[in-house]
């Protein structure tokens, strides 16, 4: 993941400065020209078809040459900006149809602004294959990856999209994609060097400077796992993933121990496989009295937890979805959590290339929890379950067998009366308990010191 700064944001063109800007300049320009309502603008879109479609009969070509003959006067560009923004939701297809209209129903500020919403969108898809093809490390596999998709990107155009573009068209895109090439071999140096830096930061910081070999969850709590750190179960995505954010981080001033947070988080999930081994609290535990426990996030992690969910950031984003999903269910996440889920979807808004919801400038110094109430909100129901007798109850390495169990016929062998029954460390009942006792400010496991304290 490259995540540098608020230059890594502009270079996929969105930056909240330039934003603020380009949609002020629509704001004050689309009311002048062209501001049709989508019923009207859905009846010239079928009256041009009828023409073309007339034309195509007729075998006329259609094909761009540009809105003004050499008599009219220049268009002026503030009307077609503010066409091209009433066309923003338009399909190719829409686009063209304005574009090439033969009938005179779209004026030529119209049609020029169709066609340049239109090239606007298959260069989209032209940066989309380059990207793609430049992730062969071969320079001849890329020029080949970038021509087979270059020519089954023509190939797939209709008559109408073959008249928005030019003769030159693949030459044109093929040196588009040179371009691409030599700088990506300029920048490959210092890009490289950079990363490494920010590696080493994340090691030192996370790992006190000794990087472990990355440890599986799939075992569970094993004797072997259960005393591990989170950290150490971070896969090699997840380690450079958070280098990227240090490198973002020390861009913006923002306090590292937000990542170390979200690291630990996302560790503590991939410890646990994945969260397939974590039970979600809310389907079953109970209280002393029998009142059925549910725990749910404070107002302010909700509002933030439903944002980031309803946002488009999320499927572009390079953080992992399903960690995303896992850490924002209340059942799982509500307790465990130790990272800010405002600066998880600040992480994910950076990652995917839009404009944040929260400046960066509010991580500049971390803040803590002040108490539990901050974490979650823990509610009992006002129902009380009884819940069944069980055959046998044991108590300080000590079994009996109960009223219950004596009427269902069930008897302890003589040498297993005294016998501790057997600890099984992937029981739901241990990894609630492990979860709770954990130290949430040195992220360490304190389980063992419980198990031998009087």
């Amino acid at each position: 993941m490259d995540i540098s700064s608020t230059k890594w944001s502009s270079s996929t063109g969105v930056t909240t400065k330039n934003s603020q800007q380009t949609q002020s300049t629509f704001n004050k320009y689309k009311s002048s020209t062209s501001n049709v309502s989508f019923s009207s603008l859905a009846l010239k879109l079928k009256d041009a078809q009828r023409s073309i479609d007339s034309a195509l009969v007729h075998q006329k070509t259609l094909a761009w040459g540009g809105s003004n003959d050499a008599k009219s006067a220049p268009l002026n560009k503030q009307q077609v900006a503010a066409a091209r923004w009433e066309f923003e939701q338009l399909s190719k297809a829409q686009l063209e149809t304005i574009a090439l209209d033969p009938s005179g129903t779209f004026s030529d500020v119209e049609k020029t602004a169709a066609y340049e919403q239109w090239h606007v969108l298959d260069q989209m898809v032209l940066s989309n294959m380059q990207r793609s093809s430049l992730k062969h490390g071969n320079l001849n596999d890329a020029v080949e990856s970038f021509e087979k998709a270059l020519h089954a990107h023509t190939q797939s155009f209709s008559t109408l999209s073959k008249g928005m573009i030019s003769d030159h068209y693949a030459a044109n895109a093929q040196s588009q994609f040179k371009a691409a090439i030599t700088e990506s071999g300029k920048a490959s140096n210092t890009v490289t060097s950079q990363s490494e830096h920010y590696y080493a930061v994340m090691v030192k910081d996370i790992f006190a400077g000794n990087e472990p070999d990355v440890l599986s969850g799939v075992d569970g709590m094993s004797l072997s796992n259960v005393s591990k750190s989170p950290f150490e179960f971070l896969t090699q995505e997840d380690r450079t993933l958070l280098a990227g954010m240090y490198e973002y981080a020390d861009q913006n001033d923002i306090d590292f121990e937000y990542i170390k947070r979200l690291a630990s988080d996302l560790g503590d999930y991939r410890k646990h496989n994945d969260g397939k081994l974590v039970s979600n609290f809310n389907n079953g535990h109970f209280d002393e009295h029998g009142h059925q426990l549910n725990v749910s996030f404070t107002a302010k992690d909700q509002a933030t937890i439903d944002s980031l969910i309803s946002s488009n950031a999320l499927s572009s984003s390079k953080l992992d979805q399903g960690f995303v999903s896992f850490i924002t269910e209340p059942g799982l996440g509500a307790l465990s959590h130790v990272g800010s889920y405002e600066f998880l979807q600040h992480m994910v808004e950076v990652s995917a290339g839009v404009e944040t919801s929260i400046s960066a400038d509010k991580f500049e110094v971390f803040k803590g929890f002040s108490g539990k109430e901050e974490r979650y909100v823990m509610s009992a129901s006002e129902d009380v379950f009884v819940q069944s007798e069980p055959d046998v109850v044991c108590k300080n390495g000590h079994c009996e067998v109960t009223e219950k169990g004596r009427q269902n016929g069930v008897t302890l062998a003589k040498d297993k009366e005294t016998l501790s029954p057997a600890l099984d460390l992937k029981t739901e009942s241990i990894e609630s308990l492990i979860q709770q006792l954990k130290n949430t400010e040195t992220q360490e496991s304190i389980w063992y010191q419980w198990l031998v304290d009087d």
